[in-house]
């Protein structure tokens, strides 16, 4: 009965967005191009890219995680509140094998785990590029399950604003961001951005019986606070060669409490994260009447995470911080080439080369242990259009590393194993063949594509230390095979758009991590299959009106040898999720947005004995311009006050949220 209310309420969602096509106003209001307004989804020919602008997230109150997850093939995965831990997973493949970067720069690290989207402030992004059905040339090819790449606001165009933002939870926001000229060859931006929430919502007590609702209560989360700063400073200078580079640091700091579980909240338990990047990039004028462009750059990272775990007397104010601090830092640099040329009018490519060294050492009161991991990666992508409706592409990496252990030896967390050094790992090569149909201007275009991908352990999961875990440093690398059909059909007048996406992915050796006498230990156990179907509908059916309306159809299947698993539905994954929105520009510069979502019942575990049940959630927001670059937003996330629960974890889901933001360009 639950799961059907759900569907009905979808469904009146997307029948009112339908509904709302032919409403006519008498006026609207003419924002222009300014930093507060414009389209949310860049159209693109490329049928696995989309590129979603800061008009898709501002004065939303949307999280990295929302914003994701509305597009059709992507599903998200939140902790909680503000700052929580977030993920996505893309056409079935999980967070870990994604690989999210900022300004070009991988965010993934030597832990191998999913990258907490939840720490990224879109207050500081300009946009988003997202890659569903490769890792694109230019970050190396060779991931599985997609990129995600967050460009970050540059010096490009003169001007800056001003964000404030106020919630419910004393949920806060505020953000500056200023572009200027230095002089008339140097231009300089600057933005700092800053969070905080108290998450002090209200939720479900199970009081330690999962399985019986009788005795069940009301509490309120305690310890779940969470405060971050970023900034980030950039400079664009022109040569006197007519080359440009750019010089970019940014840095942030987070902190949050670490709420516990129900009837065991905590009272110390905390998280610390600290980064920081800077990034020198040249680029050079086009040579041979520019049909060829030459890019370089030096990127370098740090990150340090530190964790307070729990302890047995930490939810009456007990705690042994000392001895239960444990962290980890990384250290990441990056030199890289890369080049684009267009030898032929009908032939363009791109090439990259780049060399990585990365290290991850022990912080607090973890096991004395140091790691380092050189690579080098060679990629590059070539597409030649054969005649005005079609074209053939390719592209492709190799990529060689070499893993070392410091310290002389490293004896894994049993202590029944000494290593004297790291094992041996072959080179990887990945690649994709595609083929694009469909002139520019034709109403029609289409693109297939088939690819094979690979993805080696990260360091940790061969040799590192978790608390509670054990490394397997005979870990095989992950294999996919996958391919993707897409079609888009532009109706006459070019207001309404309608594209399908046919997917299919093939997992081998896929990293699980088991559970044995209370350790955790990494296997190759895992093979899978996914298939399924992605539609989009964009329509602008007037100036007043902007429809979008997204779905999901999905089989998942673990292909396992254990007899356990074998035939049952990856965790996570639902068999149907669905999305629409409806923008209406009213007038007296009004615009209003109400955006529902939809996902029917999934599971959290392997063994799909713990079932999800089916969640619809609603938000809509309220916009009024009473100038040109000033915007007021008011928004309200969740509006029926569904409560349910992240799968991984017991960790409730806020109810209804509401904020109000200001923003002020200038």
């Amino acid at each position: 009965m639950r799961t059907t209310s759900y569907s009905r309420t979808a469904l009146m969602a997307v029948v009112l967005c339908f509904a709302a096509w032919g409403v006519p106003w008498a006026a609207t209001q003419d924002l222009g191009v300014s930093e507060i307004s414009g389209a949310d989804y860049v159209p693109t020919r490329d049928a696995n890219y989309t590129e979603i602008q800061s008009s898709a997230w501002e004065g939303k109150s949307l999280t990295a995680a929302d914003l994701l997850s509305a597009l059709p093939g992507i599903q998200a995965y939140k902790q909680g509140g503000l700052g929580s831990f977030q993920t996505v997973s893309i056409r079935g493949i999980a967070a870990r094998n994604i690989l999210i970067c900022i300004d070009g720069v991988p965010l993934n690290d030597a832990s191998g785990g999913a990258v907490n989207l939840g720490s990224i402030d879109l207050n500081q992004m300009e946009k988003v590029e997202v890659y569903k059905g490769n890792v694109p040339a230019k970050f190396g090819v060779s991931g599985i399950g997609g990129a995600v790449n967050f460009v970050t606001k540059n010096a490009v165009k003169k001007g800056g604003r001003v964000l404030a933002a106020y919630g419910n939870h004393n949920t806060w926001e505020g953000s500056f961001q200023v572009a200027t000229p230095v002089t008339d060859s140097i231009m300089f931006a600057s933005s700092f951005a800053t969070r905080h929430s108290d998450n002090d919502y209200e939720c479900t007590n199970r009081n330690g019986t999962q399985y019986n609702d009788e005795d069940d209560f009301t509490a309120t989360r305690e310890n779940a606070q969470y405060t971050d700063v970023s900034g980030n400073v950039q400079f664009r200078m022109l040569h006197g060669n007519g080359y440009f580079s750019t010089l970019a640091v940014t840095a942030s700091r987070a902190e949050s409490g670490n709420p516990g579980k129900e009837q065991n909240q905590t009272k110390v338990a905390k998280f610390v994260g600290e980064s920081a990047l800077i990034r020198y990039g040249l680029e050079s004028v086009g040579y041979f009447d520019e049909k060829l462009f030459l890019y370089g750059a030096l990127s370098a990272r740090f990150d340090k995470n530190m964790s307070s775990s729990y302890y047995p007397l930490d939810h009456i104010g007990f705690g042994n911080n000392v001895f239960m601090d444990y962290g980890t830092a990384t250290y990441k640099l990056v030199p890289e080439l890369w080049m684009e040329f267009t030898p032929l009018n009908r032939l363009t490519g791109n090439t990259r080369i780049a060399y990585e060294w990365e290290r991850a050492e022990a912080r607090g009161n973890s096991k004395d242990w140091a790691l380092d991991r050189k690579t080098f990666v060679g990629s590059g992508d070539l597409y030649y259009q054969l005649f005005k409706y079609a074209g053939l592409g390719g592209e492709g990496s190799t990529q060689v590393l070499k893993d070392r252990l410091h310290k002389g030896t490293f004896i894994l967390p049993t202590g029944n194993r000494t290593l004297e050094r790291a094992a041996d790992r072959d080179a990887t090569f990945a690649g994709r063949l595609y083929s694009k149909f469909g002139a520019a201007t034709s109403p029609v275009t289409g693109e297939v594509s088939i690819g094979r991908f690979y993805q080696q352990p990260a360091l940790m999961e061969l040799y590192g230390t978790f608390p509670g875990a054990v490394s397997n440093p005979n870990l095989k690398r992950e294999k996919a095979t996958k391919f993707e059909a897409t079609g888009m059909y532009k109706f006459p007048g070019n207001h309404t758009s309608f594209q399908a996406t046919y997917f299919e992915s093939h997992v081998e050796d896929g990293i699980y991590w088991l559970m044995s006498v209370e350790l955790l230990r990494p296997e190759n156990v895992a093979r899978s299959l996914v298939r399924g179907v992605e539609m989009e509908l964009n329509s602008s059916p007037t100036k007043f009106l902007d429809v979008v309306l997204r779905a999901t159809l999905q089989k998942t299947k673990d292909r396992s040898h254990s007899n356990a698993y074998n035939g049952n539905k990856l965790p996570g994954e639902p068999d149907r999720s669905y999305y629409a929105e409806a923008t209406l520009h009213l007038p007296f510069r009004f615009d209003f947005v109400w955006a529902s979502d939809w996902r029917s019942v999934m599971y959290s575990d392997r063994a799909n004995r713990t079932e999800q049940p089916a969640v619809a959630t609603h938000r809509a927001s309220l916009s009024y311009n009473p100038f040109e670059n000033t915007r007021l937003t008011f928004s309200v996330n969740n509006i029926t006050d569904e409560k349910y629960r992240n799968f991984y974890t017991p960790f409730p889901m806020p109810g209804r949220e509401y904020k109000f933001t200001i923003i002020q360009g200038f």
